[in-house]
């Protein structure tokens, strides 16, 4: 039975290392459930922890609380793990919640709360936190911050005034210019129907061209403003995600 337990120790420890999680947390709980003992292996209880927030995060999370209790000597240390792993697996909040637990707020738990806070979106949380360990950092959140956004409102009555202006002022001259087309040519030919009394044909016109062109461009130039500003969010989190990896392999 010591050699089967052991095998599957082995085994469950083997796909952990691979992240190979849903059959690691088969094997773990094999090993719960033929070894009584196994309970108080902190390194087990850890691996099959993060192994449930990943799969399951409900009993993950409840997990934590169990593994904290079980094992405070080691509290510090598998806040920081387990908040690593919520942050991989985009449980931002509830990392933020653990590493609060941290009564020592070393540079490692600040810098990791961070980086918590900035993809969580509380950007002047992350700044307050990588202020007086990580300053380029806090500087690189104040510059993005800094940056002009195109506003969407703005983008909107620009169209409203002058089809296709929205879309240019949004960045995108290219469809600006082809609504602003659009629109001088259904606005030509539903004045030529009116003032040749061509009543129908105006309606017509009005109806599937005018009308879907003068509200088309201003959906568009909002459209194309709100994805200018999240590519740019984007581009930004990318980078800073960049500097988390490899943050993040100093708590392995």
């Amino acid at each position: 039975m010591i050699l089967l337990i052991f095998g599957y120790y082995a085994l469950a420890e083997s796909l952990f290392a691979n992240d190979l999680y849903d059959l690691a947390q088969v094997e773990y709980q094999r090993i719960f459930f033929f070894d009584t003992t196994a309970h108080r292996n902190y390194q087990l209880r850890l691996h099959y922890t993060i192994v449930l927030l990943h799969q399951d995060f409900f009993t993950g999370y409840t997990e934590i609380d169990k593994v904290l209790e079980d094992f405070p000597e080691s509290a510090i240390p598998t806040r920081m793990i387990l908040a690593k792993t919520l942050i991989n697996t985009g449980n931002y909040g509830r990392a933020i919640d653990l590493l609060k637990s941290n009564l020592t707020k070393d540079s490692l738990t600040k810098k990791l709360m961070g980086f918590a806070y900035l993809f969580d979106h509380q950007y002047y949380n992350a700044m307050s936190e990588f202020q007086e360990i990580e300053f380029q950092l806090a500087l690189r959140i104040e510059k993005y911050l800094k940056t002009p956004k195109k506003s969407v409102t703005r983008a909107m009555l620009f169209s409203v005034m002058m089809p296709g202006l929205g879309e240019v002022y949004a960045g995108d001259i290219g469809s600006g210019l082809r609504d602003l087309l659009l629109n001088l040519s259904s606005g030509f030919l539903l004045y030529n129907a009116v003032k040749h009394k061509r009543y129908v044909d105006a309606g017509i016109i009005f109806s599937f061209l005018f009308n879907r062109f003068y509200f088309g461009a201003i959906a568009n130039a909002s459209r194309i403003a709100d994805e200018n500003n999240e590519k740019k969010k984007n581009e930004f989190l990318k980078e800073m995600r960049e500097e988390y990896n490899r943050f993040s392999t100093t708590l392995d």
